[in-house]
């Protein structure tokens, strides 16, 4: 009886190891581009962008600036008055909030703030894994979160990209890609974290 159970636990794991590798097998994912608006020269982007948390909306004009080579400014805008909203200096290391309007001035705000600009702006840059399934390709860089970029079948550009975080996961949607000199670009993102959706539309890409 010993020997049987032995034997039906080795048939089952090379059945699933067969399975396994008809389904999600390894691949090398480090050519695979991913979107970036500042890669060209570009140096401004701006987006049309409308925040829903909740019953709560919110539209708003982002304007994203290149103040160096590893830095930009931030700055959200109410689309109803043109008046300031949020402006935010984004590095690798993080978002260093300069203004944040008094009502939307809190920990969690400031927190989704910045794990959205880090990630559409400062992706992490260390490739780590490339798996091809069934119906995507999936390539991850870095960890402690990692990032998971989603290719579909005949797709060189990502569709989206997610993180796991300690509560929920980040999504973030590309679409809509044009080309714009050398490579693609999405039109449109789509970004959710827990409560908070954020839609944004491109509207001005500018270079020096």
């Amino acid at each position: 009886m010993r020997n049987r159970f032995i034997v039906l636990l080795a048939v089952l794991g090379l059945l699933g190891g067969c399975a396994s590798l008809g389904l999600n097998t390894s691949c090398d994912g480090r050519d695979w581009p991913r979107p970036s608006y500042f890669d060209q020269g570009q140096h401004l982007a701006a987006f049309k962008t409308v925040l829903q948390a909740r019953s709560e909306v919110l539209e708003g004009i982002l304007q994203i600036k290149q103040i160096a080579s590893d830095t930009y400014d931030a700055v959200l805008f109410a689309a109803a008055g043109g008046y300031k909203l949020m402006q935010a200096q984004v590095t690798p290391q993080g978002a260093e909030f300069l203004f944040l309007t008094e009502v939307a001035d809190r920990a969690l705000v400031r927190e989704k703030a910045a794990s959205f600009l880090t990630l559409l702006l400062f992706p992490p840059s260390s490739y780590q894994t490339c798996r091809e399934q069934e119906t995507a390709r999936v390539v991850t860089y870095g960890s402690s979160p990692a990032a998971h970029y989603m290719y579909l079948p005949n797709q060189r550009y990502p569709a989206s990209a997610s993180i796991r975080k300690t509560f929920g996961t980040v999504h973030m949607s590309f679409e809509e890609y044009r080309p714009y000199g050398q490579a693609m670009i999405p039109y449109k993102i789509s970004y959710k974290d827990g409560a908070l959706q954020a839609d944004l539309l491109l509207i001005a890409l500018k270079t020096e």
